[in-house]
């Protein structure tokens, strides 16, 4: 080969090269599996995001011939924090599937199904029920839908309601997603109780749903006030018109989604042969307890109770199984059980804090503690049954991580609902009329009733999509609830040693003692919070400066040796003193206090010694679910935030002789497992 031949063979390379499309980095990854398997099957699932992973100016893509990437949510510097993927895949019987998702530039929006393709398949469906008659939607009347979900090529999703006959409580709802090719899947359920309308109670009758031609559900059933149910049952929970469902089930990557911090960071590693698997609800039948506790409000451990209930965090420790897939969405359908669906009859949405400054929930709705109206203003009592009993202070997060996996909308709502039957239940003056505030030494409260209150309102705040109005609204209580524990704990010099005031005294005598544990619940929720990014930017000064003070009540009982310190061995009480007097003021912050964690445990009389590798001795030490449990997201927190003492005193824990017990039982009772981030 001559010079030149050889020139211009390394400049025809060159331009080959050049030519070749730019390979776009692999930002995550899925799986998708058929039960039935199939040709170009339609799937919708929702999917998390870490903050920079995809900008403003990009969109996802996907290995796949067909594939819709909608943005519901941004973090603060524009990149997707939450969207929703569609699309079309061809698989193969009970053989997954591995989708890499993928970065590159936005082209611009294609044209959106509409309402229209509903019609042009023939799309019929009915709800009966009982004597009260029926909500019918015929071939022409889904023109107007309630709102539009998703808008995209491949899938646009809809909300549809109607009346019952002419009962005044009971509304028949539909959520319909229309995918190219002409597949469609619904979810139906029924609802009973509006927010003022006068004379909530139960309805009761045989009620039945029917897509099309053909009668896919028919039950009897009894709606008591301000529940809700979905019309299906057993293991098919969504039904398909036009076509048989595919039963595609996702499989998200665990360990992504737990990186994007929308949720906590596990250690649990849950094999396939563990006992958890029987613990966890895979059928579903309208308002079944499923695994709530059969008494919510009942003392002692319950894996319902944590910054997320068992269901959600096994999806995460078992690495997305399909069974804890399904038990997210079933556990997220049985909470149509509780009494909190309180919609807004003049918006047929969940109520804005804004209209309604005093209103206050009446009794009989199976809400536990309920306030009091400074005014009187209370909504129409119910009459009859009531649902059973919802104790904030022990509620479980609902439907948020149901809607992050699969994107259903009626998820999203259920989280919402909580959030603003946690604002209804509130004396008006407690909450501070329209902003919210949950304190935790309200009695309607108690400490760690403020924190699940704070981590719902926290999650329907992230999740609730950018441009809906309700988000405005949820974002205005979490910077209230900002601006009030700043100005009471910072701002004004109150207790050192980083506790919020607790709602009660356990003893009625010198010293005020209280349940550290619960304390703990707040500081974990707290640093949960603040990942979630939620808050306006203007109040992001304060909750840093209010989570720093949070810290130091976790940090200063992990300390090591000597009379100067609270040994972390110690750590996991039942109760510590929080003050010196029964009658510390925590008004005006003046205590009196304690100068030190140190002295806090000189009080209790615990041993100084504290050195690295000795066994923790507190709080059963070896039980996952025991008080050592409940601080680990407080002190996993403390460290991925930097808090000084914050390494040093998980480094003890981890250390500690007896841990490895503890942390091997996390695998399978995973609720408090987390851990920080940043280290082993």
């Amino acid at each position: 080969m001559t010079l030149l031949s050889i020139r211009r063979f390394a400049a025809a390379a060159m331009l080959a090269v050049l030519a070749l499309p730019t390979l776009a980095a692999t930002t995550t990854t899925l799986q998708l599996t058929s039960a039935t398997g199939g040709t170009k099957l339609p799937f919708t699932i929702g999917q998390a995001l870490r903050q920079g992973d995809v900008p403003a100016s990009q969109v996802l893509v996907a290995d796949l011939p067909g594939f819709q990437f909608v943005v519901k949510n941004r973090w603060p510097d524009g990149s997707a924090k939450f969207a929703v993927l569609s699309g079309r895949a061809t698989l193969s019987p009970q053989v997954p599937k591995t989708v890499t998702l993928s970065t590159a530039p936005d082209d611009g929006a294609s044209k959106a199904i509409g309402p229209a393709s509903l019609a042009k398949a023939g799309l019929t469906a009915s709800v009966q029920f009982g004597s009260y008659g029926a909500a019918t939607w015929g071939v022409d009347d889904w023109g107007s839908p309630e709102r539009t979900v998703v808008s995209g090529p491949q899938m646009s999703s809809f909300t549809y309601r109607r009346p019952i006959g002419s009962d005044k409580h009971l509304v028949a709802w539909l959520e319909v997603r229309s995918y190219k090719g002409g597949q469609i899947e619904v979810l139906p359920w029924v609802e009973n109780g509006y927010l003022n309308v006068p004379k909530p109670g139960a309805r009761s009758g045989n009620v039945s749903f029917t897509l099309g031609t053909t009668t896919r559900f028919n039950q009897g059933l009894t709606l008591l006030n301000h529940q809700r149910a979905v019309l299906a049952s057993g293991s098919t929970l969504t039904h398909w018109f036009g076509t048989a469902d595919p039963q595609i089930t996702p499989r998200h990557d665990a360990a992504y989604l737990m990186s994007t911090r929308l949720v906590p960071n596990y250690r649990g590693a849950t094999v396939k042969s563990s006992p958890l698997y029987e613990r966890l609800s895979t059928s579903y039948t309208p308002l079944m307890q499923a695994d709530f506790p059969p008494v919510m409000g009942a003392t002692g451990y319950h894996p319902s109770i944590g910054l997320l209930p068992e269901w959600d965090v096994a999806y995460l420790t078992t690495l997305g199984d399909p069974r804890a897939y399904k038990a997210v969405l079933v556990n997220t359908f049985a909470a149509g059980r509780y009494g909190v669906h309180y919609r807004d009859e003049t918006t047929h949405r969940p109520l804005k804090f804004s209209a309604y400054p005093h209103l206050v929930m009446s009794e009989g709705s199976g809400v536990l503690f309920i306030g009091g109206s400074s005014n009187g203003s209370y909504t129409p009592t119910p009459t009859g049954a009531s649902p059973p009993a919802y104790d904030s202070p022990h509620h479980p997060s609902v439907g948020a991580m149901a809607y992050l996996v699969s994107g259903w909308h009626y998820a999203l709502e259920e989280s919402q609902f909580v959030a603003t039957g946690n604002f209804l239940k509130n004396s008006d003056t407690t909450r501070q009329t329209t902003k919210g505030v949950f304190e935790s030494n309200a009695g309607a409260n108690t400490t760690r009733g403020a924190a699940w209150a704070l981590r719902t309102l926290a999650l329907a705040a992230a999740l609730t999509p950018d441009k809906d109005p309700l988000r405005a609204e949820l974002v205005a209580s979490v910077d209230a609830n900002i601006d009030h524990y700043h100005a009471r704990y910072v701002a004004t010099a109150n207790n050192p040693l980083g506790q919020v005031e607790p709602y009660e005294h356990y003893t009625n005598t010198d010293p005020w003692e209280a349940a550290s544990w619960m304390d703990d619940f707040f500081t974990g929720t707290v640093g949960y919070l603040s990942e979630l990014r939620v808050n306006s930017p203007s109040r992001q000064t304060r909750l840093e400066a209010f989570r720093a003070h949070k810290y130091k009540a976790i940090v200063g009982r992990l300390g090591g040796s000597g009379a100067g310190a609270f040994s972390y061995r110690y750590a996991a009480q039942y109760t510590v003193p929080f003050a010196k007097t029964n009658d510390a003021d925590w008004s005006d912050g003046s205590g009196p206090w304690y100068a030190s964690w140190g002295a806090v445990a000189r009080e209790m009389g615990l041993p100084t010694s504290g050195d690295l590798g000795e066994p923790l001795e507190s709080g059963y030490p070896t039980e996952p679910t025991a008080y050592w449990g409940n601080l680990m997201p407080a002190i996993s927190y403390a460290v991925d935030h930097g808090a000084p003492g914050a390494a040093e005193g998980w480094n003890r824990i981890i250390h500690a002789s007896n841990f490895p017990v503890q942390a091997t039982g996390y695998n399978d009772d995973p609720v408090w497992g987390v851990k920080p981030r940043s280290t082993p």
